[in-house]
């Protein structure tokens, strides 16, 4: 058995999650198959997460399918959102071949299956498969672990300032890091409060975007970055060795303190500026999440700088040239060290 998700949109297999209307899931799935599969209760669940998956996308994209694992599956109102990683020892299958293999893999190609966004089961050993065609040489799918997730908290100083954290967020999730923050993940109607008590207990690290208001905000308890601090605070006190929060600096005024929960952390500066350098290459730094390495590759378009205010430290962070979204700031990438 193995799950078959299939887009119409290019690039989805890029990021860490995708969503699902729920009238799309087994579709083009035999009916004794949707019949067992079909309540999405938590054995359920357990069961899909344990097969192996196939994402690949529609007809007209010819981008390459890739063999992975969901890892989390969160059932919505009307949708399900769907957490995987990607098994990169297991080699990206071109269009062609993927069209050679479908009909063993309970898929017709002639069929409207292959113009159909949607998530079906099929009833084959994919690995078998791909072994017995000669994509995988051996046996090389292995339990996978969630990507790690990041929450992004800030303070709406300005459009532009917003555009910025939103930038940060996308190169994040562009390197296989599930970040996630109120301006994309909040639903209409939903409590506020709700959604950042959540964010911050479920998140694996929390960036806390340390500008002059945001600190102002958080020292004086104000609105919604008063109400977060309360929670970081109260957090921090349950568990005062957490590595778990992490001050960003941006464009900080000299003798702004930042707020008390966060104060004496290491933190990262990514205030605007030109003093980075760019054309320098390397990689970057491992994420970890509870002893899991997660070796991150940049996109192609991306400079690398090893920067850091003590010299002593290196490889803190990275600058994007200019066919970067992040243009003119450094970004650090979070030490390798456990949860």
């Amino acid at each position: 058995m193995f799950n078959l998700l299939m887009s119409g949109m290019e690039n989805t297999w890029d990021a860490p999650t995708w969503v699902l209307p729920n009238d799309r899931y087994l579709e083009y799935t035999h009916p004794d198959i949707k019949a067992e599969f079909g309540s999405l209760n938590d054995q359920v669940v357990t069961r899909l997460k344990s097969f192996p998956a196939l994402f690949c996308y529609e007809r007209y994209i010819d981008s390459p399918a890739k063999v992975g694992q969901i890892t989390e599956i969160e059932r919505r109102t009307r949708e399900l959102k769907i957490t995987y990683s990607i098994n990169h020892d297991i080699p990206f299958i071109t269009q062609k071949q993927l069209f050679d293999i479908f009909p063993y893999l309970g898929v017709e190609p002639d069929t409207f299956e292959l113009t159909r966004t949607h998530w079906a089961l099929k009833d084959v050993n994919l690995i078998n498969v791909l072994r017995t065609k000669k994509i995988i040489q051996r046996q090389l799918l292995q339990s996978q672990r969630r990507p790690p997730k990041v929450f992004i908290t800030y303070s709406w100083d300005s459009p532009e300032h917003k555009q910025w954290v939103a930038q940060l967020a996308g190169c994040l999730r562009n390197n296989g890091i599930d970040a996630f923050l109120d301006q994309w993940n909040i639903r209409g109607g939903e409590d506020m409060s709700v959604f950042m008590e959540r964010s911050i207990r479920e998140a694996d690290r929390v960036l806390v975007i340390c500008t002059d208001r945001y600190c102002y905000k958080a020292r004086g308890r104000v609105g919604g970055v008063g109400y977060e601090s309360h929670l970081l605070t109260s957090e921090i006190m349950q568990e005062m060795g957490t590595i778990k929060f992490i001050p960003i600096i941006r464009n900080l005024t000299n003798g702004v303190s930042l707020p008390d929960a966060l104060s004496g952390r290491f933190y990262y500066n990514l205030s605007d500026g030109a003093e980075y350098h760019n054309n320098f290459e390397c990689s970057c730094p491992l994420i970890s999440r509870q002893g899991l390495y997660l070796k991150l590759t940049l996109p192609a378009d991306v400079d690398i700088l090893a920067e850091s205010d003590n010299p002593t430290h290196y490889a803190d962070g990275f600058h994007c040239n200019a066919r970067s979204p992040l243009q003119g700031y450094a970004m650090p990438f979070l030490h390798s060290v456990s949860a």
